[in-house]
């Protein structure tokens, strides 16, 4: 009986290890780091959320030329257009038909659990010890506080993130105010709440634009959905309440820390009272343009770029880029004549930036269950993590975008350059990158290793961050870290935040414009919300953040600034 059961287990030792040497044999796949990728024709389908700036990722494109020779794998990209992401996302994950990788689309850390343990998302644990390279460099080696950030809470990792230490993008609430039209109303860039409603209003009565016609827009803005920090609120908020809309999960948008360490809503709190009153002030008075609460991202930069005479005086945004065409005044256009206005000071003398130094979005790299090599799509988006994919992929072609630095090149910060951007980026449709899409993993040195000199973004938006942003930002131990909800959490909050923050929404837009009067209604307001949820939300966010709080330390967080 023994001898027979000592058989049994020699033949299932010789079983294994024969299935295991003809998997090797079998696979198609290099070892951890090695390039190229793949050892025999492999397409990687991928399902990609589209930047605005890049002509075709599939056709002639340098970056994603350079990423199938280095790679040998052949990618194919089905794109979306960043404004039906969300649906064609959902669409997509109720049908079952995935592709191989699904890239770009900002998924929240709630979402990725729940479709990892439903077995739509692969975990990546294992492929990340066995052909992981760039990956352990990122999570185990230069930046291990983000890998418990992107752990889900049974343990797996579902996803890879992009890594991109911005500093202007964690303080990207941000108002731009039209120079020229200051200097000709003698009007210095506002300070305080009231100083903007003193430069609006000279906008609107003093013709800045000199054409005798009263058709100057002093303040205009544009829906969420297809801008970057662009509603009306947005900046104007943080006056009145700590109003965070740069968290990178999005679930955790408008939610802050009290004195007391306890979880609240910015737009459940007095200041946004007060804020909304000041915003209706202004509307009531002309001052804010009737379409800033219905236009999308076009008709704003319709706005912004009249041709012949400047329109607009005032509008929020992560970045002048957003709503301006890059064209400089040197070549004739604008852009350099916007400037940022600093945190407002309130009524009440508060001003607080929101502030998000985390660095990582979450879900933008994610191998389904219908991958045929899962193998290679992870070790595509490993590789992508390099710093000589990271950086084609953000400038494009290197000699003719970008090139090392020489010496004596000096970064934004003052430090020796690591390389020098030859064109300004942004500046017109091009297919030389894929200008930021799915990930990469940009560090603050990195970011700060751009040349400075003849470069007008990124010094622009240092110095618009450091000098007007970072002074009123809170300490980083009175922020909420992005935190990982489980898939019940995740199930149970996806229903209340559709409703408190639609019925948010909609209110906000009704106080601003005057159908509803915030004195009156602010009661109703608030029993509404806790009618729809709100105190469970509240709860549930609590009970997370007290388990979560202590993952990231504000020592690990990669802090810029000077």
């Amino acid at each position: 009986m023994r001898n027979k059961v000592l058989r049994t287990l020699l033949l299932i030792a010789m079983l294994t290890f024969v299935v295991a040497v003809v998997q090797a044999q079998d696979s198609t796949v290099t070892p951890a780091g090695e390039l190229p990728i793949v050892t025999e024709p492999t397409t990687i389908h991928i399902m990609m959320v589209q930047t605005t700036g890049v002509e075709d990722y599939n056709n002639g494109n340098k970056y994603t030329e350079w990423l199938e020779e280095q790679t040998g794998i052949n990618v194919e990209i089905e794109v979306v257009p960043n404004a039906d992401a969300q649906a064609k996302l959902n669409v997509t994950l109720a049908s079952g038909q995935l592709p191989d990788v699904l890239a770009g689309f900002n998924m929240d850390p709630g979402l990725i659990a729940q479709q990892g343990a439903e077995g739509q998302f692969l975990p990546l644990n294992d492929l990340i010890e066995e052909y992981g390279y760039w990956t352990k460099e990122a999570f185990y080696e230069m930046r291990p506080h983000l890998l418990s950030l992107i752990t889900s809470p049974d343990g797996n990792i579902y996803q890879l993130p992009d890594i991109n230490e911005c500093f202007h993008c964690f303080m990207s609430q941000k108002m731009w105010i039209y120079q020229p039209w200051l200097d000709a109303v003698g009007m210095d860039v506002p300070t305080t709440t009231e100083e903007f409603y003193e430069v609006l209003k000279a906008f609107k009565e003093q013709d800045p634009n000199g054409n005798g016609i009263a058709d100057e827009v002093p303040f205009s803005a544009q829906i969420w959905d297809t801008g970057w920090h662009q509603t009306v609120e947005e900046f104007i908020m943080q006056s009145f309440v700590y109003y965070d809309r740069v968290s990178p999960n999005r679930n955790q948008h408008f939610l802050y820390l009290d004195d007391d360490g306890q979880v609240q809503a910015a737009y459940a709190q007095p200041g946004y009272a007060e804020g909304l009153k000041y915003l209706n002030r202004l509307y009531a008075e002309g001052l804010i343009d009737p379409n800033a609460f219905t236009q999308d991202n076009s008709q704003i930069r319709t706005l912004a770029n009249n041709a012949g005479v400047e329109l607009l005086g005032a509008t929020p945004g992560g970045w002048p880029g957003m709503f301006a065409q890059v064209e400089f005044v040197e070549n004739g256009g604008r852009i350099d004549n916007w400037v940022s206005v600093p945190v407002l000071e309130g009524p009440d003398g508060f001003r607080q930036a929101a502030y998000a130094p985390w660095g990582i979005t979450q879900g933008r790299w994610v191998v389904t269950s219908s991958a045929e090599n899962p193998e290679a799509a992870f070790r595509l988006g490993d590789f992508m993590y390099s710093l000589d994919s990271t950086i084609r992929n953000v400038f494009g072609e290197e000699g003719v975008d970008w090139q090392w630095a020489e010496e004596g090149m000096l970064g934004i910060d003052g430090s020796p350059a690591l390389y020098d951007n030859i064109n300004q980026w942004g500046e017109g449709i091009q297919n030389q990158s894929w200008q930021q899409a799915a990930i990469q993993f940009r560090t603050s040195e990195f970011r700060l290793g751009q040349n400075a000199e003849g470069d007008y973004v990124e010094p622009l938006l240092y110095e618009a961050s450091n000098e007007n942003h970072l002074p009123y930002a809170p300490s980083i131990d009175r922020l909420i870290p992005p935190l990982v909800l489980s898939e019940e959490q995740g199930r149970e909050l996806a229903d209340i935040r559709l409703a408190v923050e639609t019925y948010v929404e909609e209110m906000k837009v009704n106080f601003i414009v005057g159908n509803a009067d915030v004195d009156a209604e602010w009661d109703n307001y608030l029993a509404t919300l806790d009618s729809l949820g709100l105190p469970r939300l509240l709860e549930i966010f609590q009970e997370v953040y007290d388990e979560q709080a202590g993952m990231v330390s504000g020592g690990e967080i990669q802090q810029q600034g000077g």
